[in-house]
């Protein structure tokens, strides 16, 4: 990712997360497990860090969480597997930031400034924050046209945070606030191909194969609160479902984006690509009134570079939710 600094890295794989105390569950020998994040990242900023609070780095032993590292004003706490973070009690106000997938390359970008009025958009891709905002408010982020926005406390604003395809922010004006950042114009996602698990004409065009699913199910709800009632339908699956995607060759980042029901709170999911494990899908959040959602699995560049269809399963982990979508969609960046 781009950072505050002058040394250029443009991230096209990074998926931003905000994790909050709401998900916090008591882990055996009473901690509380705060945040447990699957895959490849860095953590970038900790809010509520009332500790005493304890990280751990790929299943690594624990280890005290220090005021400095829970401020992370520089590069972040890096991991390649996992992240844990633990709490003797979960502190109020908790949250925290990580880039997931992270995964920088040289880029010539421009740095931009503007005033923070409230609203604001921002084309290509980058990174940008607001580091002006009083504590205790809150922005939404909607990055890269997903209809699901990350809702993003201020103080984490204060963190450079990344975007591929532009980005649309929302939140209270304050006067003398500015938003600052890096961005590369001109990126975009290009869908390059979708299907349909409800959809039989879908399902026989991309060879779809799955595995103990479920009836399809009609769901009415929102994205978010603000947003329309729309009117769908989905469906859950126990095992494997396995399906083509045209994806385009020269693309230098390439993403899956599923349109699901996140009733059910966190959904965990093994995913190849030609049979290869290229990582675990992890939805984070549960959400009983605004249902639906869309979230995006970066693959990883020597799963695609130079392919124009790839065979995608994924293969629901035990002892969570029951995997859902709607839809799934080959994304993939062009500038």
């Amino acid at each position: 990712m781009e950072r505050l600094a002058d040394g250029a890295a443009l991230d096209m794989s990074a998926v931003p997360l905000v994790l909050d105390g709401r998900a916090a569950v008591r882990g055996l020998g009473g901690l509380w497990i705060l945040a447990d994040v699957e895959g490849r990242g860095e953590l970038r900023a900790v809010r509520g860090a009332e500790g005493p609070l304890w990280v751990s780095v790929d299943d690594g032993p624990r280890e005290p969480l220090t005021p400095v590292e829970a401020g992370l004003a520089g590069a972040g706490l890096a991991f390649r597997e996992s992240l844990t973070i633990l709490g003797a009690h979960v502190p109020e106000g908790f949250a925290a930031r990580v880039d997931l997938w992270s995964d920088p390359r040289p880029a010539s970008t421009e740095a931009f400034e503007e005033p923070w009025t409230g609203a604001c958009e921002i084309e290509g891709a980058g990174w940008w924050a607001v580091p002006d905002l009083p504590s205790g408010l809150e922005l939404y982020a909607w990055d890269g046209g997903s209809r699901t926005p990350l809702r993003v406390p201020s103080e984490l604003c204060r963190v450079p945070i990344p975007f591929v395809g532009g980005v649309r922010l929302l939140g209270p004006a304050i006067e003398g606030a500015r938003v600052v950042g890096r961005r590369a114009p001109g990126w975009r996602w290009i869908e390059t191909d979708r299907v349909d698990p409800c959809d039989d004409a879908s399902r026989e065009a991309h060879a779809w194969i799955g595995q103990n699913e479920t009836a399809i199910l009609a769901l009415e709800s929102r994205f978010g609160q603000e947003g329309p009632v729309e009117c769908g339908r989905h469906r859950g699956h126990l095992n494997g479902a396995s399906f083509d995607l045209a994806i385009d060759p020269a693309a230098p980042a390439v993403r899956i984006r599923r349109t699901f029901d996140r009733f059910h709170g966190v959904q965990r999911a093994r995913v190849l690509v030609d049979g290869a494990f290229v990582g675990v899908w992890r939805s984070y959040t549960e959400d009983r009134a605004c249902r639906w959602a869309e979230d995006d699995f970066p693959l990883p560049p020597a799963a695609t570079r130079g392919r124009e269809r790839l065979r995608v399963t994924i293969d629901p982990m035990p002892g969570t939710a029951l995997w859902d979508a709607a839809g799934y969609r080959a994304l993939c960046a062009r500038p």
